[in-house]
C-alpha cells in the first residue's frame, strides 16, 4: 500500500545551493560550476542542483551527459516517493516546499520524453503528477491535454511559452478544449469544484 502523503525531509543541501545562486554573478563558470557539483554529491537526493546543471550542460552543448544526468536524477526521485512496488503516494503536494524539487525534477522528466516523442510515458508521470497534486501549481494538466490532442512539444512551446512563462492564452486554450477529454479531465474537475465550494 502506497503512502497516503509524501513529504520530503529538510535537506540542507538547499541552502548550500541558495547561496551559490546568490554568488553566481561573482563566479566564473568553471568555478561556480566546480561548487554545483559539491553541492550534489553533498545530497544526491536534492534536485535543484541537478536541474541546475542539466541546464548548464545542455547549454555548453554536452547533451548526452545533461540526458544521463537527468534520467539518474529522476530515478532517484521515484526512489524517494514510491513504495517498493513503484506505487506512488496519494498525495506529493506542492504545497509542502520540501517536496517541490522532486516535483520539478519528474515534470522535467516528463517534457523531456515528451520532446522525444515518448508519450505514453510522458502522460504516466503528467497524469501522476495531477492526480497526487490537483491543485496542479506545475501545470501537468495543460501538457496532459496537448499531448492528448497530438501537439508537437515545440508548437506547444512556441505558441504558449513568452519568454519563460505562460499568461491566461494558456488557461483559456485548455478550458476550452479539456472538455472533450472527459476520461482525462473530469475526474479533476469534481475535485477543484468541490475545493471552490469548501472555500
Amino acid at each position: 500500500m502506497s503512502k497516503k502523503e509524501f513529504i520530503d525531509q529538510n535537506r540542507p543541501a538547499e541552502i548550500e545551493y541558495h547561496e551559490l545562486l546568490d554568488l553566481a554573478d561573482t563566479l566564473e563558470v568553471p568555478s561556480f560550476v566546480q561548487m554545483l557539483e559539491q553541492v550534489m554529491k553533498a545530497d544526491p537526493y536534492f534536485m535543484d542542483s541537478h536541474l541546475l546543471m542539466i541546464e548548464l550542460l545542455n547549454e555548453g552543448g554536452q547533451e548526452k551527459k545533461a540526458q544521463r544526468l537527468l534520467d539518474e536524477a529522476f530515478s532517484r526521485s521515484i526512489e524517494l516517493i514510491t513504495d517498493k512496488n513503484k506505487n506512488w503516494p496519494k498525495r506529493l503536494s506542492w504545497g509542502f516546499t520540501e517536496n517541490r524539487h522532486i516535483i520539478r525534477m519528474i515534470f522535467n522528466k516528463a517534457t523531456d520524453l515528451w520532446h522525444q516523442k515518448d508519450t505514453e510515458p510522458a502522460l504516466e508521470l503528467l497524469r501522476n503528477l495531477l492526480k497526487s497534486n490537483p491543485n496542479d501549481n506545475i501545470g501537468a494538466r495543460y501538457y496532459i491535454l496537448a499531448i492528448r490532442m497530438g501537439i508537437d512539444f515545440q508548437k506547444f512551446e512556441n505558441r504558449f511559452n513568452k519568454n519563460g512563462y505562460y499568461d491566461d492564452e494558456l488557461i483559456r486554450w485548455f478550458d476550452k478544449h479539456a472538455i472533450s477529454y472527459p476520461n482525462e479531465f473530469d475526474t479533476w474537475f469534481q475535485i477543484i469544484r468541490k475545493d471552490s465550494e469548501l472555500l
